[in-house]
C-alpha cells in the first residue's frame, strides 16, 4: 500500500495510527487505545483519518494537552486539562474509560470540558464496549449532537443539523446514563441508527476509506521511521550491502 492509498485494513489502521500517536509524543499505551477507537470509527464506516487529524494536528502545534485532571463531586464527574490549553480527545477518551471503570455514573453525569474531538471520545467508549450511556455536546457552531451506545448491537447519533459529526470540534462533553426517557434531548434532531454487525460486516468486504487526510496521518507516522545509514546497514537493519541480501 502506498502512502497515497485510498483503502486500508483494520491492521494497517491500527498499524499506522498506533505509530502516528506516537510521532506526537503520546504514551505508546494511550496510542493504542487511540488506534483502537480509530478501528471502531472506521469499523462504522467512517473516515479515521479525517475524524483525527484535528487531534494529531493540535498536540504537535501543543494547541492542545494531554495533561488532565480529575474532580469528583455529589452529582458525578469533571475531567478537564490542568494547563490553560484546549484538552486533547486522545488523552479525555482514555480517561472516560477509566473513569466509568472504577466509579461509574450512579444517576449523575461525567462533564469532559473544552475537548477538541468529541467524536474521537465516543470511539474509545465503543471500542471499549461501553454501553447503556449518551454522550451530548454542543461544538462551536452551536451544532448539537447525542450519541447513544446502546448496547452491543446498535449505537445511534442525533443531530441538530446535517453537519457531519466527524467535524465537531470543541466542546464540553457530557456522558450520562441512557434510558428510555432520554434517548432524544433535541428536539427536531436528524437521527441516524448503527447496526454494529452490519457495518463491520461492511468493512470487512470493502477495506477502509481514507480521504485527502490520509498523507498527513502517514506524515505522523513516518515520524516514527528510523533513517537508514551504511552503520545500521552493516548491523543487520534492513537489507544488508550487497543488494541481493
Amino acid at each position: 500500500m502506498s502512502k497515497n492509498g485510498l483503502t486500508i485494513s483494520l491492521n494497517e489502521v491500527l498499524f499506522y495510527f498506533t505509530r502516528a500517536g506516537f510521532g506526537v509524543n503520546v504514551p505508546i499505551g494511550v496510542s493504542e487505545d487511540f488506534a483502537r477507537g480509530n478501528i471502531w470509527i472506521a469499523q462504522n464506516g467512517f473516515d479515521p483519518s479525517d475524524c483525527s487529524i484535528l487531534a494529531l494536528d493540535n498536540l504537535d502545534s501543543q494547541k492542545s494537552s494531554l495533561s488532565i485532571q480529575f474532580e469528583k463531586s455529589k452529582d458525578g464527574g469533571h475531567l478537564f486539562c490542568s494547563e490553560d490549553k484546549v484538552l486533547s480527545a486522545i488523552q479525555a477518551s482514555v480517561s472516560c474509560v477509566d473513569w466509568l471503570e472504577f466509579n461509574g455514573l450512579d444517576g449523575g453525569e461525567l462533564k469532559v470540558t473544552h475537548v477538541d474531538c468529541p467524536l474521537l471520545v465516543v470511539s474509545v467508549l465503543g471500542a471499549n464496549q461501553c454501553k447503556g450511556i449518551k454522550v451530548t455536546w454542543t461544538d462551536r457552531s452551536k451544532n448539537q449532537y447525542q450519541v447513544n451506545l446502546n448496547d452491543d448491537t446498535s449505537w445511534e447519533i442525533i443531530a441538530s443539523s446535517e453537519d457531519p459529526i466527524l467535524h465537531s470540534n470543541y466542546a464540553d462533553v457530557i456522558i450520562s446514563s441512557l434510558d428510555s426517557s432520554n434517548k432524544t434531548s433535541i428536539s427536531n434532531g436528524h437521527l441516524k441508527k448503527f447496526n454494529i454487525t452490519e457495518e463491520k460486516l461492511k468493512t470487512l468486504n470493502n477495506g477502509v476509506n481514507v480521504g485527502d487526510k490520509w498523507p498527513e496521518i502517514y506524515e505522523y507516522f513516518s515520524r516514527c521511521l528510523v533513517k537508514s545509514s551504511a552503520e545500521s546497514r552493516a548491523s543487520g537493519a534492513g537489507a544488508g550491502l550487497v543488494d541481493n541480501d
